[in-house]
C-alpha cells in the first residue's frame, strides 16, 4: 500500500499538531498572566499550563514519525527509494521561508520603529545558518523560541542516516543506539555545567544529541506504524484507544512529575535524563494509534478548529512569542487585576493566528508549491475544508 493512500488514516495527526502549537502558546502567556495558580475547587490544574513546554516534545517526534514514513516503506513495501535532494529541497522550502521572513520583519521594526534591538552582524549570521540554539555559547535568537529550530534541523541531517535501521531485524539498534547516545550526551555533559546558571544548563543539556531518543522513538513508531498497514493488520479500534489513552496517561504523569520536581530537576534528578526520551515514547504510542484509527484521538484532535490551527501551527509557533512581548511592552494588559489570562490568551493567539495565515498564504504556500505538479501542490488553507488529510501527510510525501 502506498504512503499516499494512507492519508486519510492521518486526519487527527493534524490537529494534535494544531493542539501542541496552542499548548506552547497557553504556556508562555501563562507565564505572563499573574497569578499562576490555576485552581478548579480543590484540583490544581497548574501543571497542564506549566507544562506546556512540553508541546514541543510533541512537534519533534509528530516531524520524526511523519518524515520517516516514507523510509520505512521502502524497507518494507520496496518503495522508491527516497530522493536526498528532493528531501532536503522539501526541508529547506518548509523551515526557511517563514523563519526567514519573520527575521526580516524583527530587524525591520527594530531597524525602523525601535521595537525590539537591532542584531549584530555575528547574530544575524548565526540566526541565518541556525546557528542560534547556543545562546552565549554562540549566537542568541532573534526570536528566543526559534532555538528549537537548530535542534530540529539536526534531526534532519541524521534521518537519512538512521533510516538505515529501519528495517526487519534491525530497527532495535535504532532505539539502543539513540538512548545511548541520549545517555552519553547528557551524563557526560551535565558534571561540565552542573555548577552553572540553569539556562547554560538548559543550552548545553538540549542539543541534538541530549534528544535523538524521542525523535528515534517518532521513527520507530512510524516504522510499526507502516509494518501494520504493509502486513495487513486488522485496525483493533479497542486496541489502538487503549494504546492512545495509554500514551496520555503517560505522558500526564510525566508532566505532573516535572511540575513537582521542578527544584531539583537541573540539579541532577532523574527526571532530567529520562524525562524527554519518556516523553517520546508516550508521544509515539499516541502518533502510532492515531494513525492506526483510534477513536479517541480522533474524537479529541480530529476536527475544523486544531486542523486549521494544524495547518498553521509553524507560523503560530513563530509569531506567538514576538505578539506577547509587544504587548507587554505596550502595557496592554496591565489595567487587569486577578487572572489576566482569560483576557491574553485570546488577543496573543488571535494575533498569532493572523500573522501565521498571512504567512502560509502568501510565503509559505507558495514557496512550497516551487517545482512541485499542480496537482501534488499543497492545498490552500480554505481548501483544508474539503482535504482535511492533505496537511498531516503533506511533510512526509514531500520528502519521497
Amino acid at each position: 500500500m502506498a504512503l499516499q493512500s494512507r492519508d486519510a488514516e492521518l486526519t487527527a495527526l493534524t490537529g494534535l499538531r494544531g493542539f501542541a502549537a496552542l499548548w506552547v502558546v497557553v504556556y508562555h502567556v501563562w507565564v505572563e498572566a499573574t497569578p499562576r495558580l490555576i485552581m478548579l475547587g480543590p484540583l490544581d490544574l497548574t501543571p497542564l499550563f506549566s507544562a506546556g513546554w512540553a508541546g514541543v516534545d510533541i512537534f519533534f517526534t509528530l516531524s520524526a514519525f511523519l518524515l520517516s514514513l516514507p523510509y520505512a516503506s521502502r524497507q518494507l513495501e520496496a518503495a522508491p527509494r527516497p530522493s536526498l535532494r528532493t528531501y532536503w529541497l522539501r526541508r529547506v522550502q518548509r523551515i526557511l521561508p517563514a523563519y526567514y521572513g519573520q527575521l526580516a520583519v524583527l530587524i525591520a521594526l527594530a531597524a525602523v520603529a525601535g521595537i525590539g534591538s537591532v542584531p549584530t552582524l555575528g547574530q544575524l549570521l548565526g540566526n541565518l545558518l541556525l546557528l542560534n540554539n547556543l545562546g552565549p555559547f554562540g549566537a542568541a535568537p532573534i526570536n528566543p523560541v526559534t532555538y528549537t529550530l537548530s535542534i530540529e534541523f539536526g534531526f534532519y541531517l541524521l534521518l537519512p542516516l538512521l533510516a538505515y535501521w529501519l528495517r526487519p531485524g534491525r530497527w532495535w539498534w535504532l532505539a539502543l543506539l539513540a538512548i545511548l547516545v541520549t545517555q552519553a550526551w547528557r551524563q557526560l555533559v551535565f558534571p561540565l555545567v552542573a555548577h552553572a546558571e540553569v539556562p547554560l544548563r538548559v543550552i548545553a543539556l538540549e542539543q541534538m544529541p541530549g534528544r535523538l531518543d524521542q525523535f528515534a522513538a517518532g521513527m520507530l513508531a512510524a516504522y510499526a506504524y507502516t509494518c501494520a498497514v504493509a502486513r495487513g493488520r486488522p485496525l483493533h479500534p479497542g486496541r489502538n484507544d487503549a494504546l492512545f489513552v495509554g500514551g496520555m496517561a503517560l505522558l500526564a504523569a510525566l508532566l505532573w512529575a516535572s511540575h513537582y520536581t521542578i527544584g531539583s530537576y537541573w540539579e541532577g534528578h532523574p527526571l532530567l535524563f529520562t524525562w524527554h526520551g519518556l516523553a517520546g515514547l508516550a508521544v509515539a504510542l499516541m502518533l502510532y494509534a492515531a494513525a492506526r484509527g483510534s477513536r479517541v484521538a480522533s474524537a479529541l484532535f480530529d476536527n475544523a478548529p486544531l486542523r486549521r490551527l494544524g495547518l498553521i501551527s509553524f507560523g503560530v509557533y513563530l509569531w506567538h512569542f514576538p505578539v506577547l512581548h509587544w504587548l507587554g511592552n505596550a502595557h496592554a494588559f496591565d489595567a487587569i487585576s486577578g487572572y489576566r489570562l482569560p483576557w491574553m490568551l485570546p488577543v496573543v493567539l488571535g494575533l498569532a493566528c493572523l500573522l501565521a495565515a498571512l504567512s502560509y498564504r502568501w510565503l509559505e504556500l507558495p514557496v512550497l508549491r516551487l517545482g512541485r505538479p499542480r496537482s501534488a501542490r499543497p492545498q490552500l488553507h480554505t481548501e483544508m475544508i474539503a482535504a482535511p488529510a492533505a496537511a498531516p501527510v503533506e511533510d512526509a510525501a514531500r520528502s519521497r
